[in-house]
């Protein structure tokens, strides 16, 4: 099933060109795609949009997008593709970007304690929204036995001219996809983590926001782990975050203590 975006607005300056003011006025709610799940694997993470490829044309954050100038991403969406296929028994899917990817780096402990038995990880890093749509729409899944998926998505599509309705339409067209598509699976939505540049910060509140709008208590539960990876000076702590953006041991382990109690519920 679809939901209506609650709302929506921003600018859509020339991609090729950074920076966008923010939105003052509501613009039309954009068009739910119908997707399917897809992935690629990638080499470690590094800085923020490290392996982003802006030499092609960037779509809008709802409209499904590959990055085919990246040989390692279609190999690695071929890779994940197959993995999906193969799936049984799975009732946990992760689906984002290098933070999620990374669950099988330095969460790696930590994945294997909790998840390794009963999930899938799709994280790509350096995907944006549209690429995450893209290989969803590529992958069919079944969906039978998937009780949850975790999406953690929007902190690639910073910095660059998508505005803050732009970034949270490309979050909510991805939940509302897994929706469509897996009607009995619920969606555990996270909220974008704190991360350098801190001139960001601004715009992860108010996407964050509206964000939490789109937990309705049983198919959606918005979770923000915000809180716990700020200090009280409003610094991002090396020790969760070593490069201000990826997680640490810890910092996978926070994540994994706030999950359970939804993932573990009969």
């Amino acid at each position: 099933m679809f939901f209506q975006f609650p709302f929506s607005g921003g600018c859509r300056s020339d991609h090729f060109r950074p920076g966008c003011a923010q939105p003052q006025a509501p613009r039309p709610a954009p068009q739910a795609h119908a997707l399917s799940l897809s992935v690629p694997t990638a080499p470690p993470a590094a800085a923020w949009n490290e392996r982003t490829t802006p030499l092609v044309p960037v779509l809008h954050t709802t409209d499904p997008q590959p990055r085919p100038k990246v040989r390692w991403w279609m190999r690695r969406f071929d890779q994940l593709s197959r993995k999906v296929a193969s799936m049984s028994s799975v009732e946990i899917l992760f689906v984002g970007d290098s933070i999620t990817e990374e669950w099988a780096e330095s969460g790696e402990v930590i994945w294997r304690r909790h998840f390794s038995h009963r999930a899938i990880n799709l994280g790509v890093g350096g995907d944006r929204t549209q690429n995450i749509l893209w290989r969803l729409k590529n992958t069919p899944m079944e969906c039978s036995g998937l009780r949850w998926a975790v999406v953690m998505a929007g902190t690639n599509n910073l910095g660059d001219s998508d505005s803050d309705a732009d970034i949270f339409e490309g979050v909510a067209a991805i939940v509302y996809h897994l929706l469509d598509q897996c009607p009995s699976t619920r969606i555990i939505l996270m909220g974008i983590l704190p991360r350098e540049p801190a001139s960001f910060m601004g715009s992860i509140r108010r996407i964050n926001e509206m964000l939490a709008r789109l937990d309705n208590g049983t198919s959606v539960r918005y979770l923000d782990l915000g809180p716990q990876f700020i200090s009280p000076d409003g610094s991002i702590p090396g020790a969760l975050m070593p490069d201000s953006l990826h997680l640490s041991a810890r910092g996978y382990q926070i994540w994994a203590d706030a999950l359970r109690p939804f993932l573990d519920a009969p």
